[in-house]
């Protein structure tokens, strides 16, 4: 019996062990988002008894917490498109507190899109995003995308450096209102010099990444209501 149980244990940490090693990029984006800076397998529990208790507090109260889908893509094309993300979550967890928003994973609404041939969601028309999301119990829907970034060598006769330029499409569309809360592509570019040289590719493009981060978390906290009116929709059931 001794063994059995030991037996038992050793599956279950191997089992965890995978779980929290698992590949960032298969990881669900809700997960990546609510990781930066916790322990992953700790949040998610925390979360996940929140949730349960606002959503009873919900049912009973006026107001709920926004069901927001996000859906997130990274085509820097870069040797260190994981620091880019987790740079950008880091100011999307800090923007969107579990206490205010839940959170889930936009993947259905970009297969529903992807069925009627949208590939690229940062050009989809609002209308069709919320076709897409209709009875879905979704209140926002979030994307941000990250196009490929261009690094240059740049030169004087006193200096070297880099320069690099890239653009973030962000959308924020209300579904129970049809109606965009806010949509702007960042088109940035960031340069860095020295007289010694050395400057690496990926500091400068990192520079963009904060730069634009800052501006999204401040778009989120001034302009995405932190309630909704029960009975304006419900919670979503797919996802």
């Amino acid at each position: 019996m001794k063994k059995i149980i030991l037996f038992l244990i050793s599956v279950a940490m191997l089992l965890s062990c995978a779980t929290a090693f698992a590949k960032w990029e298969d990881r669900d984006i809700v997960e990546r988002i609510r990781a930066v800076g916790n322990t992953p397998a700790a949040q998610k529990k925390a979360d996940r008894i929140f949730d349960q208790q606002m959503k009873e507090a919900g049912r009973r109260g006026a107001n709920r917490r926004p069901v927001v889908a996000i859906v997130y893509e990274n085509n820097a094309k870069t040797k260190y498109d994981k620091t880019i993300d987790k740079k950008l979550f880091e100011y999307l967890d800090a923007a969107l507190p579990v206490r205010t928003y839940e959170l889930i994973d936009g993947r259905t609404c970009k297969e529903k899109l992807a069925e009627i041939g949208i590939e690229d969601i940062a050009d989809a028309e609002r209308s069709d995003i919320i076709d897409a999301l209709t009875d879905s119990g979704v209140d926002y829907f979030l994307y941000l995308g990250v196009n490929p970034v261009q690094v240059k060598d740049k030169g004087s006769l006193l200096a070297a450096g880099k320069i690099a330029n890239t653009s973030l499409p962000f959308r924020i569309v209300d579904i129970n209102h049809n109606r965009y809360v806010y949509t702007k592509t960042y088109t940035e570019s960031a340069k860095s010099m020295s007289a010694f040289g050395g400057v690496g590719s990926k500091s400068v493009t990192l520079e963009i990444i904060t730069r634009v981060g800052k501006q999204i978390q401040d778009v989120i906290e001034t302009r995405l209501p932190k309630t909704v009116k029960n009975g304006e929709d419900n919670y979503a059931q797919a996802y």
